[in-house]
C-alpha cells in the first residue's frame, strides 16, 4: 500500500519514551483527542504500552495498526491493560498466497490469523474496538469481499481504503473502485454492521476527489524524530517538542493542502467526514454496534456456539 519501508531507517534520532510523553502532553493540551500509532511498525518499540498508557492517562483515545509480526498475546494483554481503546491487524487478502507474496513475508498470513484470534478473544470486549485493515486492490477489487468475509467469521470489524498514487507512488496502482462494489459494501454495513467505514465513505469511494481535505486543521501527523506534518506525506512544518502548532493550520500549510490532488485514505476522508455533526451522530451509533457485537461474539464463544457474528439492524443516516 505504502513505500515508508523503502525509507532510510533513522532509530537513532527517533523521540525517546520521556520525549513521545511530552509530545503526547502537547498534542493533549492542543485540543487532539485521538492518536492512533501507526508506523512502519508500532510493536518494535519495546516502550509501546508506557506510550499508550500515557495516551490514555490523558484522556486520549488510542489506537494502534499493526501487521500482527511480532505481536504475542501476552503482549496484546498488557496493551489492552495500558488502555488501548482500538487495534487494526493489516490483512491484504484472505488468500494467504496473496497476502505473503505482496508483503514478501512467508508466513506472514498465518501470523496475522493468529492475532485476530487472540484480538477477538482477549482484546474486543466492552467498547472496544477489534477489527481487519485492508485495502481495496487495483486489481480484481472484488477481492476485498472475502477480507470482509473473514472479519465477519471472527466476530471482528473491518476498515477500508483504496490504493492510492499518492500513497503509492504509482500511477498505474490507482484505480476507480466500481459502483457495483461500492454499492456491496455499503449493503454489507447496513446488513451486518461490521463495517467501520462511514456510510459517506462508502458512498464516495466511486469519486473520492470531490471532497475538500482538511488536512493540519482535523487532524495532523507527528513522525518518529518529532516531525509536525500537516498530512503524513507532506514535509513536516514543526517540532512536536518544540514551537507552535499554529504551523499545521497556517496559510502556507494550507495552500500546500488545497494544492494537493487528493486521496481517498481512512485517516484523510474519515476524519473528515467524523468531523462533522452528521459523522459524530454515526459514529455514536457506530460505538452502539461495536459494543453489541462484542458482546455477541464474547456469549458465542463462551457458549461455545458459531463464531460468525449474527446480522445486526442498522440504521444509517
Amino acid at each position: 500500500m505504502c513505500t515508508y519501508w523503502k525509507l532510510p531507517a533513522r532509530a537513532a534520532g527517533e523521540l525517546d519514551t520521556a520525549q513521545v510523553r511530552t509530545g503526547l502532553e502537547r498534542v493533549a493540551a492542543h485540543g487532539c483527542g485521538l492518536v492512533n500509532f501507526s508506523g512502519g511498525e508500532p510493536t518494535l518499540r519495546h516502550d509501546l504500552e508506557a506510550i499508550v498508557a500515557h495516551a490514555s492517562g490523558l484522556g486520549m483515545w488510542t489506537s494502534i495498526v499493526t501487521n500482527g509480526s511480532v505481536m504475542t498475546r501476552d503482549r496484546l494483554r498488557r496493551l489492552k491493560a495500558a488502555g488501548l481503546d482500538s487495534l487494526l491487524v493489516s490483512v491484504d487478502s484472505a488468500d494467504a498466497r496473496v497476502h505473503d507474496r505482496g508483503r514478501g513475508m512467508p508466513g506472514s498470513h498465518a501470523k496475522a490469523m493468529e492475532c485476530l484470534r487472540w484480538v477477538a478473544e482477549d482484546f474486543a470486549v466492552g467498547h472496544r474496538i477489534g477489527a481487519v485493515m485492508t485495502v481495496i486492490p487495483p486489481v480484481q477489487p472484488e477481492t476485498v469481499l472475502g477480507v470482509v468475509d473473514l472479519a465477519e467469521r471472527a466476530g471482528l470489524s473491518v476498515l477500508l481504503q483504496p490504493y492510492h498514487e499518492r500513497k503509492t507512488g504509482r500511477s498505474n496502482a490507482t484505480a476507480a473502485v466500481p459502483e457495483w462494489l461500492a454499492r456491496a459494501l455499503a449493503a454489507r454495513k447496513r446488513t451486518s454492521g461490521c463495517l467501520l467505514n462511514s456510510s459517506a465513505y462508502l458512498a464516495a469511494l466511486t469519486s473520492p476527489a470531490a471532497a475538500g481535505c482538511h488536512a493540519g486543521r482535523k487532524y495532523f501527523s507527528v513522525d518518529p524524530v518529532g516531525g509536525l506534518h500537516p498530512c503524513a506525506d507532506m514535509p513536516p512544518v514543526g517540532d512536536v517538542l518544540s514551537g507552535s502548532f499554529d504551523a499545521i493550520s497556517s496559510p502556507e500549510a494550507t495552500a500546500a493542502v488545497g494544492s494537493c490532488e487528493g486521496c481517498w485514505y481512512c485517516f484523510r476522508g474519515e476524519a473528515d467526514l467524523t468531523l462533522s455533526a452528521a459523522g459524530c451522530v454515526e459514529k455514536a451509533r457506530l460505538g452502539v454496534r461495536v459494543m453489541a457485537r462484542n458482546a455477541r461474539a464474547q456469549r458465542q464463544r463462551t457458549t461455545g456456539g458459531s463464531r460468525r457474528a449474527r446480522p445486526a439492524r442498522v440504521v444509517d443516516l
